[in-house]
């Protein structure tokens, strides 16, 4: 069979559509451009491997993640209201349209949960892959405008092609420089398998040391995640200096899922926790809090633009 695309209703409701990219060769990945361009789904022969935890409905109303979601003008959380980047001053309130609190009341993931504001640029198959490519107009005509006001385009382009999820981001500036600091978030579960079972591997060393509120204090030491089984280990940790190409993996039995930190990622998490089936690796431009200051923050000045890509591939017996 060849790659193939097609819409339907994304049945974790189906008052939303859902964009499905089959490989032909047993992979499908599912998007949806109305919630905030979500992947909502990545099966391999049928087999579901991201955690659906609270749905769309927990994603729009309180900004859950679910899936693989997007994290823009940031990835995880922010230790203040009060950010200043340059000569740009402004605040991020939770409350504001699309501000979203953590469990201490900071604002977390960015502002794209749930937007449906993308739009679709590209939606085609060839023997060999399938494409879906959006673009998001981040200016004044936008409510969340005033919490990173900072005109730019955000383009994603999603492949499918043979056993592998390519996913490529690319932030063009406007008419003013703009920081780059955005990430994705993947979900992944296997049901199928108890979780003490599962296995981790990463290349990953330089650990940021984080406050009791999970922000980077700057300090960096070097601590690789433990590696193997993941028994009751919880893991909740934000490694720097991650360098293209590097690939971590979960082994789960016979089977399991890759992530490779393609180009322009050099930040990676590891979540882990004890209270659901599920582990997040998740590939970042910057740490957690990044306009605070504590480390080198990327820019993208007038018109210039900065592309991250990073893969999934789920894997066989």
């Amino acid at each position: 069979m060849s790659a193939s695309v097609r819409r339907e209703p994304e049945p974790l409701d189906p008052s939303y559509e859902r964009v499905v990219l089959s490989s032909g060769t047993g992979v499908e990945a599912a998007f949806v451009p109305g919630a905030g361009m979500v992947g909502s789904s990545l099966t391999l022969d049928g087999v579901e491997l991201l955690a659906p935890r609270h749905g769309i409905a927990g994603y729009l109303s309180r900004g859950s993640t679910f899936g693989i979601p997007l994290l823009h003008p940031w990835a995880n959380r922010l230790a203040s209201s009060h950010q200043v980047v340059g000569d740009v001053v402004w605040d991020v309130v939770v409350g504001s349209p699309g501000v979203h609190p953590d469990d201490n009341g900071l604002p977390i993931h960015g502002l794209v949960a749930g937007l449906d504001a993308w739009e679709v640029v590209v939606e085609e198959a060839s023997d060999d892959e399938a494409l879906l490519s959006a673009v998001l107009r981040w200016d004044d005509r936008l409510d969340r405008f005033p919490s990173f006001p900072f005109p730019h385009d955000l383009r994603v382009d999603i492949v499918v092609n043979g056993s592998v999820l390519r996913v490529s981001t690319t932030l063009t500036a406007g008419d003013q420089e703009v920081p780059v600091a955005f990430g994705w978030h993947p979900w992944f579960e296997f049901p199928d398998v108890a979780r003490e079972d599962w296995e981790l591997h990463s290349p990953f060393v330089g650990r940021a040391v984080l406050s009791d509120l999970s922000v980077p204090t700057g300090e960096v030491v070097d601590d690789p995640p433990p590696s193997g089984r993941l028994g009751e280990e919880f893991l909740d940790d934000v490694f720097v200096d991650v360098a293209d190409g590097a690939e971590v993996s979960v082994r789960v039995g016979t089977h399991g899922v890759a992530v490779r930190y393609v180009t322009g990622y050099d930040v990676g998490v590891l979540f882990a926790p004890l209270d659901a089936d599920t582990v997040c690796i998740e590939p970042m431009t910057a740490p957690t809090d990044p306009f605070s200051g504590r480390f080198p923050l990327r820019i993208a000045a007038p018109g210039q633009s900065y592309t991250a890509v990073f893969e999934v591939e789920p894997r066989r017996p």
